[in-house]
C-alpha cells in the first residue's frame, strides 16, 4: 500500500486554525533523532531516481518521488522501514493485488555519514545538502572577495540612489529591535557568518518597524508557552544594503535576490524579518531543518524531509508567526512579511 505524504495537509490546517486563531501545533515537543540517524537522513540519487531518506516518529521512512519539479517531495510516496540490524531495513510495499518486500542498507563513510543507500539492487548515492547535523558539507558560502573588490562595491552601492516608484507607501517607524523582551539578536548580515563571508551592515544591531516589532512580541509570549524564543536573524534592511548583495552575487546567481532597483527586498520597508527559534532552558539556538541562506531543498517551507522534531519546530515557528499578522513564503522557511498587503515604502535609512 502506498502511503501518502502527510504534510501538504497539515500545512494547509495550520493555516486555517492561524487565520481563526487557533492553535494545533502537538502538544509535546519530539525527542531528537540519535546522532547516528540523523547522519544517514537526506537526500540520494541513482537509476534516474531520487529518494529520500527521513525520520518519522522514531522510525526511518524513505519517500520516492516521481517527478524532478517535486522539490518539496510534497507528492511523494512515503515508506516506513523496518529495522533490521544496524544501518540494514526492510521496506515492505503492499497492495491489493500485490506484496513484495526489498532489504534496504546503508553505507557510511569513516565519519559516520550515509555516503550511499541500496534499495534491493539498486543503489542511490548520498547528495550532501546544507550545512546542519546530519550533513557533513561546509556552511555555504559564495566565493570569497578582497577587501579592494568590497571597498569598491560599497562604494558602488552608497552612490546608488533610491528608484522614486520604491519610496511610494507607508512608511514605518523604525525601532530597536533589542528593545523587544525574549527576543535574541544574531544579525548574520552584521557579521560575517553569512552566505557572502563578510558583514553587509556596520554594526550588529537590527530595527524593525514599530508595528511588525509589537506583533513579533506577542509572537515570542506564543512561543514561550512552548518553552522556545525568537531568535532574529534580519530584519530591516537599508536599501544600499541590497543594492550592495545584489552586487556582491556571481553573475550566475543575480536571480537569488530580487533586483533592487526594480523591485527591492521586503526587508527594505521593515516589515520582514528572518527568524528561527532557541531553547528558552538553554539559551542555545534550536537545529531547525536547514541552515539560514541554504540554498537547498531543504529551505522549502514545506519540505518533507529531516526529523520530527525539526518540522515540529518548523511548523510551530510558522504557526506562531502567522497568527499576529505575518505570512511566510515557500522559498525559504525562516523568511515572514508583516502585513504584507499593505503597501510600505522601501527606505534607505542607514544604521
Amino acid at each position: 500500500m502506498h502511503y501518502k505524504n502527510l504534510l501538504a495537509g497539515l500545512a494547509a490546517g495550520l493555516l486555517l486554525c492561524a487565520q481563526a486563531g487557533l492553535s494545533v501545533v502537538l502538544a509535546a515537543v519530539p525527542p531528537d533523532a540519535p546522532k547516528d540517524v540523523k547522519h544517514i537522513l537526506g537526500f540520494y540519487y541513482g537509476n534516474g531516481e531520487n529518494i529520500l531518506i527521513r525520520e518519522n516518529g522514531g522510525r526511518l521512512e524513505l519517500l520516492y518521488r516521481f517527478a524532478q519539479a517535486d522539490k518539496t517531495f510534497g507528492g511523494a510516496n512515503v515508506y516506513p522501514l523496518a529495522k533490521e540490524h544496524f544501518d540494514s531495513y526492510t521496506l515492505n510495499e503492499a497492495g491489493p493485488m500485490t506484496s513484495s518486500e526489498s532489504s534496504v542498507r546503508f553505507e557510511r563513510d569513516p565519519d559516520g555519514y550515509g555516503i550511499s543507500c541500496r534499495v534491493g539492487g539498486h543503489v542511490y548515492s548520498r547528495y550532501f545538502l546544507g550545512n546542519t547535523t546530519g550533513e557533513r558539507a561546509k556552511a555555504f558560502r559564495f566565493p570569497a572577495r578582497s577587501a579592494e573588490e568590497w571597498a569598491k562595491l560599497r562604494a558602488e552601492a552608497a552612490a546608488a540612489v533610491l528608484p522614486p516608484a520604491l519610496a511610494e507607501g507607508e512608511q514605518v517607524e523604525l525601532v530597536d529591535a533589542s528593545t523587544i523582551a525574549g527576543v535574541k539578536i544574531d544579525s548574520r548580515y552584521g557579521s560575517a557568518d553569512n552566505c557572502f563571508g563578510a558583514p553587509l551592515y556596520t554594526n550588529a544591531k537590527l530595527y524593525l518597524g514599530k508595528e511588525a516589532a509589537a506583533a513579533l512580541g506577542k509572537v515570542q509570549q506564543h512561543v514561550a508557552a512552548y518553552g522556545f524564543g525568537l531568535v532574529l536573524w534580519d530584519a530591516y534592511r537599508p536599501w544600499s544594503v541590497s543594492k550592495l548583495a545584489h552586487l556582491a552575487l556571481p553573475d550566475n546567481s543575480k536571480g537569488l535576490l530580487e533586483d533592487p532597483d526594480t523591485k527591492g527586498s521586503a526587508h527594505n520597508t521593515g516589515n520582514a524579518v528572518d527568524v528561527s527559534l532557541y531553547d528558552l532552558e538553554t539559551g542555545e539556538q534550536v537545529e531547525m531543518i536547514s541552515g539560514f541562506d541554504e540554498p537547498s531543498l531543504r529551505q522549502f517551507a514545506s519540505y518533507a524531509g529531516g526529523t520530527s522534531r525539526q518540522r515540529y519546530l518548523r511548523a510551530l515557528l510558522r504557526e506562531s508567526m502567522e497568527l499576529y499578522g505575518f505570512r511566510g513564503i515557500e522559498m525559504e522557511w525562516w523568511h515572514f512579511d508583516y502585513q504584507p498587503s499593505t503597501m510600505w515604502a522601501h527606505l534607505n535609512v542607514s544604521f
